[in-house]
């Protein structure tokens, strides 16, 4: 009996272990288009180098970031950043490999979507929801076919609601960078059950060049 506990209890710690290392995933920038399921107008806004969310040599998430991104002034600080973008931004977009679940635990289905900056309603119904305010709302390509077709927090919201079974769009959490990250895309682990990638995106304010530096949550979920 002690032998089969010692096989069993060596093949639990095993198996626990592989699927560690599966679940291990890695970034990198590669040289690649923005999707075609992306109108022109935002497409030619897009860099053309794409960061990849790897399990294994899979991508699990590709991003596309804007290559400039207007910003209203220069941000005090690498912490503030975020809070010079407008509503409703284009940040870029990201292909979704597979179904998988947004910040609120709501489905993500497999697909090319664009990112744009939202802020959480200060309405009381969302509080403590989350540590930050700061989020990417995820909208189908197909429904988000214009540069300048959403500009504003309500038709961000509705576009992005459009194909879910909820009334709330599909979002991604944004955090601030803490400090200088040196060398940019990297992992994070931002808080408890947190994963994020840390990314520079280029910004101007004006005629003043300002870089953008912040995390997008690729693994968590909000507070109930």
């Amino acid at each position: 009996m002690k032998t089969r506990a010692l096989v069993w209890g060596g093949l639990l710690i095993f198996l626990l272990l592989t699927s560690s290392l599966a679940a291990d995933r890695t970034v990198k920038v590669t040289d690649k288009e923005p999707p075609k399921e992306l109108d022109a107008s935002i497409r030619g806004k897009l860099q053309t180098k794409a960061v990849q969310l790897l399990e294994g040599d899979k991508p699990v998430y590709e991003f596309w970031f804007s290559s400039e991104m207007p910003v209203q002034s220069k941000p005090a600080s690498i912490g503030k950043a975020l809070d010079v973008i407008k509503q409703a931004t284009l940040l870029g977009a990201v292909a979704v490999a597979r179904d998988a679940r947004d910040y609120r635990d709501d489905e993500l289905r497999s697909g090319v979507y664009t990112m744009r900056f939202a802020l959480q309603p200060q309405d009381g119904n969302h509080l403590g929801t989350s540590d930050f305010s700061y989020f990417a709302v995820l909208t189908p390509a197909k429904i988000d076919n214009k540069l300048d077709g959403i500009t504003d927090y309500k038709t961000l919201v509705k576009a992005s609601s459009k194909e879910t079974s909820t009334d709330h769009p599909v979002i991604l959490s944004l955090r601030p960078a803490a400090s200088d990250p040196g060398d940019l895309p990297k992992l994070n682990v931002p808080a408890p059950d947190h994963k994020s990638v840390v990314v520079k995106v280029p910004g101007k304010a004006g005629a003043e060049r300002a870089d953008i530096t912040f995390e997008v949550v690729y693994e968590g979920k909000g507070h109930k």
